[in-house]
């Protein structure tokens, strides 16, 4: 028996040499994407941006906390413009101070341990996203606070009387979630 697809060669005919193997493959079968290590925090750019009141925490992705702070940075601000007294107008740089201050705190303390320090404000977990959320949320934010006066009349007078309700408030709030936190669970160790 005779195999037909070998080619017979001729004694005094040369062929091209074999073409190599083509060369191993230099990666491994892919892997499933890990989440990448998120980059650190500049303390110094959010104090900076911290100099109007949430856009440091803007910047940690602190999104709920820089609403409280921008949120209260405004009620000053209309305060101030409406009252007699000396208390609103004094309290925003003390407000901006500490809007400074929080939010270098809380980029070391992203940085170290990958989680915000938890205060006056709780704690909330740092939103990742991409930049173009965060720079549409800051937009939005600055361009609310700068047409707010053209569009909307919000009179606010009444709280020149009654500021001190927010801090009865505040205080009562903060008494809630103390002990709220202290409470036992329900279930374990009850007598049926």
């Amino acid at each position: 028996m005779t195999d037909t697809n070998v080619n017979p060669q001729t004694p005094g005919a040369s062929y091209p040499a074999p073409a190599p193997p083509p060369p191993p493959v230099a990666y491994g079968p892919a892997a499933p994407l890990s989440p990448s290590a998120p980059l650190p925090k500049n303390p110094g750019a959010a104090g900076a941006l911290g100099i109007i009141p949430g856009m440091g925490h803007l910047y940690l992705g602190l999104y709920q906390r820089a609403a409280i702070l921008f949120g209260i940075w405004v009620l000053f601000i209309s305060l101030a413009g409406h009252s007699h007294g000396p208390f609103p107008g004094i309290a925003i740089p003390f407000w901006m101070v500490f809007s400074i201050i929080d939010a270098s705190r809380q980029a070391k303390a992203i940085n170290a341990t990958g989680r915000p320090e938890a205060n006056v404000l709780g704690s909330d977990e740092p939103v990742r996203v991409s930049g173009s959320l965060t720079a549409g949320v800051l937009l939005i934010l600055i361009g609310g606070f700068l047409l707010l006066d053209r569009f909307v009349t919000i009179d606010l007078s009444f709280l020149n009387d009654w500021w001190p309700v927010l801090l009865v408030a505040f205080g009562a709030w903060q008494v809630f979630r103390h002990f709220q936190g202290k409470r036992p669970d329900s279930g374990e160790g009850s007598v049926p």
